[in-house]
């Protein structure tokens, strides 16, 4: 059973967060969408074997944040961010699973806050920045509604081979993502332009990074995690999804975290 509760951190952000389960501590850290309910299913199948900690990103859905927390935001502003939120949590350390930007954090708290980072499992990581993404940024308030019709559209119709799993996320889920469009667009995508990837440091602690790729998403769009990958000498696994296999394919990617942490 899923424990929900609002936790205060020092920098001022209220999180949601919901817990579930026991054993070695998870933590799963969502993408653009920033909303957490999109691991319900996932965290129930987890949580015979961890305890699973997940929340909403700042300044999405039920996380508020002030303004300040949404400046000028990097991998590493937003990883200590999650550090504060595991201080407040007593989580000494945990295996991190990020999908996209949640795979950025993760390999940032894992370059700068290895002590509290078991390992990390991350999914199809932006490289670089989609210039249409950065365009709609400069676009006035106004524009907000047709931005965040563009991304449902892609969310759903490119990043998605099973549009029923996620449209069955529900209609509450759905509603406060309109919102989270937005911020997203206006605060989060620059994160990935932000990005100083410190390939030796990566290197050194390869042996604790678990990388995959949805094998039904076009080739080109995350072909760099390829590039990065064979440099860092990490074996890539091809998983039977686009970019959220914790929605369409939840059983399978249980097992796959469960054999990452054995």
């Amino acid at each position: 059973m899923s424990h929900s509760s609002q936790i205060q951190t020092d920098d001022g952000i209220s999180w949601h967060v919901e817990r579930s389960g026991s054993g070695p501590h998870i933590l799963l850290i969502p993408s653009g969408e920033g909303d957490c309910h999109s691991f319900t299913t996932i965290a129930t199948l987890l949580s015979p074997t961890f305890t699973v900690t997940t929340f909403d990103m700042p300044g999405f859905s039920r996380s508020i944040a002030p303004p300040s927390a949404l400046k000028n935001l990097t991998p590493s502003v937003i990883a200590d961010q999650i550090i504060s939120l595991m201080d407040k949590l007593s989580i000494p350390s945990a295996t991190i699973f990020g999908s996209s930007s949640g795979g950025l954090f993760a390999l940032d708290l894992l370059l700068r806050h290895e002590e509290r980072v078991e390992g990390i499992i991350i999914h199809e990581v932006p490289m670089e920045c989609i210039p249409e993404l950065l365009s709609w940024q400069h676009l006035p308030e106004s524009e907000n509604p047709k931005i965040a019709a563009r991304c449902k559209d892609m969310f759903v119709n490119f990043m998605n081979e099973d549009k029923a799993a996620w449209e069955n996320l529900g209609p509450e889920f759905h509603s406060r993502l309109e919102k989270n469009f937005i911020t997203w667009v206006r605060n989060y995508v620059v994160v990935v332009e932000a990005i100083v990837w410190d390939k030796e440091g990566l290197k050194k602690r390869k042996d604790k990074i678990r990388w995959s790729l949805g094998a039904q998403m076009p080739m080109g769009v995350f072909f760099g995690n390829v590039v990065l990958a064979t440099e860092l000498g990490i074996e890539m696994k091809l998983l039977n999804s686009k970019h959220f296999p914790y929605v369409s394919i939840p059983g399978e990617m249980a097992e796959y975290i469960r054999g990452c942490c054995q």
